[in-house]
């Protein structure tokens, strides 16, 4: 009885090993899409997604980084690292800059056509759970674990500072 007891959780095991090791969402498009789905996307742990304000970029906050996508066949554009996992993103208005919320209490400026880091942002003593900019793209709010929200003054000819 023993002997049967473990051959089965060895089966067991052995099945969850070769069937369910890849079963991220990346991996599991050969199960195929629910009803209504168009595309799945993302890679690593996913904390939260945006659209570009003209729809035509998709990115992607993962425990990876950020992926960029072209909204309309969603391919992937670029993927846009730092050295924490990024927690929330937030496109300015006018769709060229990209803020990002990492684990680490900083936030980084990205400039979208190019994928290239432009600066980080430093002021939260802990995570920083949500970024989102102004109407007119002058200020980026954040909010952090460390129970505060803090303004940034996004001037283009002023440094960026918390107000």
């Amino acid at each position: 009885m023993l002997k049967k007891a473990l051959l089965f959780k060895f089966s067991l095991l052995l099945v969850s090993m070769l069937f369910l090791q890849n079963s991220g969402a990346q991996d599991c498009t050969q199960w195929g899409l629910p009803e209504g789905a168009k595309a799945r996307l993302g890679k690593g742990h996913i904390n939260e997604m945006q659209y570009s304000p003209d729809g035509t970029v998709l990115a992607v906050a993962s425990s990876i980084g950020i992926w960029l996508y072209d909204a309309a066949p969603y391919k992937e554009v670029a993927l846009l690292t730092g050295r924490y996992d990024v927690m929330s993103v937030s496109f300015s208005p006018d769709g060229r800059m990209l803020a990002s919320a990492d684990w680490n209490g900083t936030i980084r400026l990205w400039d979208v056509a190019t994928g290239t880091h432009k600066k980080t942002l430093s002021g939260h003593t802990n995570l920083v759970t949500s970024v989102s900019f102004s109407p007119d793209g002058r200020t980026l709010a954040s909010t952090s674990w460390d129970g505060t929200v803090l303004l940034w003054e996004l001037a283009p000819s002023a440094n960026t500072t918390p107000r």
